[in-house]
C-alpha cells in the first residue's frame, strides 16, 4: 500500500473536503454523499429541500473558456446517483424537482468551439445551458449536451445522448435521442 504524503492530504482536504462541507453546510436540508467532488463558489449553487446527491459523482460550478455564466439550481426531491458529472463550464444548468438522474449520466452546459484553423483546445466555449423539468427520469449512462431542454414527465433511455427540445411527456432513445412513445 502507498503512503500518502501529508501534502497530498492537505490537497484533498482543500479541494474535495472543505468545499463539500461548505455545500452541506448552505444546504443542510439536503443529502450530499461524502464522494461527492464539489468545484466552484456555493452562493451559484441552489439546492431545494430533499436534494439526495450520491457519489462518486463530481458538480463542477465553474466558469472558463470565456464563459461566466455558471449556475446550478436543482429542485425538490431529486435524486442524483452515483457516477454523474454534472458541469456548468460557465453556462447555467437547472434541475426541476421529483426528478431521477440514473447513474453513469453526463450534464455539461457548454463546449468548445469548432471553427476551422485553430485547434479546438483553442478555442473559446460556447454555452447555451440546460434546462431539465419537473419529474424527469434520465437513464443510467444518459448524456445531456448544452442547449438541451428537457420537458416535465419526459423519460430520457439509458445511454443516450440529447441536444435540442424534448417535449413534455416524451419518452426518448438512441443518439442522437429520438422520441420512442409517449407517456
Amino acid at each position: 500500500m502507498a503512503a500518502v504524503s501529508i501534502k497530498d492530504l492537505a490537497r484533498h482536504v482543500r479541494d474535495v473536503t472543505v468545499p463539500r462541507h461548505r455545500l452541506r453546510r448552505r444546504f443542510p436540508h439536503s443529502t450530499i454523499a461524502s464522494g461527492v467532488r464539489f468545484a466552484g463558489e456555493v452562493n451559484r449553487v441552489r439546492l431545494a429541500d430533499g436534494v439526495s446527491i450520491h457519489g462518486p459523482s463530481v458538480l463542477f460550478v465553474t466558469d472558463g473558456g470565456g464563459l461566466t455564466g455558471a449556475y446550478l439550481q436543482i429542485g425538490e426531491h431529486t435524486y442524483v446517483g452515483e457516477f454523474n458529472n454534472i458541469r456548468c463550464a460557465g453556462a447555467p444548468v437547472v434541475i426541476g424537482a421529483h426528478c431521477l438522474i440514473s447513474q453513469f449520466v453526463t450534464i455539461v452546459g457548454s463546449d468548445h468551439q469548432t471553427a476551422p484553423g485553430s485547434h479546438i483546445v483553442d478555442q473559446p466555449w460556447r454555452g447555451e445551458g440546460i434546462a431539465i423539468g419537473d419529474g424527469v427520469w434520465l437513464g443510467a449512462g444518459a448524456t445531456i449536451l448544452p442547449g438541451a431542454r428537457i420537458g416535465d414527465g419526459a423519460v430520457v433511455a439509458a445511454n443516450s445522448v440529447v441536444r435540442g427540445e424534448v417535449a413534455p411527456g416524451a419518452v426518448v432513445a438512441g443518439s442522437p435521442a429520438r422520441v420512442v412513445s409517449r407517456r
